[in-house]
């Protein structure tokens, strides 16, 4: 009877390492997802700012300048994330 409580707590514990695992895998495709599309906005963003700077609207251009910004940190918060995942995954492989 020992022996398979023991075997039932094994298995457990292996199911939620899967779910933990399979969770990070999630997360990590969703940072690269996000890592994208900020990507992408700022490259708009830039083009807007060149079309608010040959309209020679500075308010415009202030503004676009600060959503850029905003967006840059947010992709640089992400690619700091993804490098932290990266290196502390290794926590799930010395549990085994």
């Amino acid at each position: 009877m020992e022996n398979l409580e023991a075997f039932r707590r094994t298995l457990e514990s292996i199911h939620r390492k899967d779910d933990a695992s399979q969770t990070l895998n999630s997360v990590t495709v969703s940072l690269a997802k996000a890592k994208s599309e900020l990507s992408n906005a700022t490259k708009a963003l830039a083009d807007l700012m060149d079309i608010a700077d040959e309209g020679n609207c500075k308010a415009c251009l202030v503004f676009l300048t600060e959503v850029r910004a905003t967006a840059i940190a947010a992709y640089n918060t992400i690619r700091s994330a993804e490098n932290e995942i990266e290196i502390r995954s290794g926590c799930q492989s010395s549990a085994n």
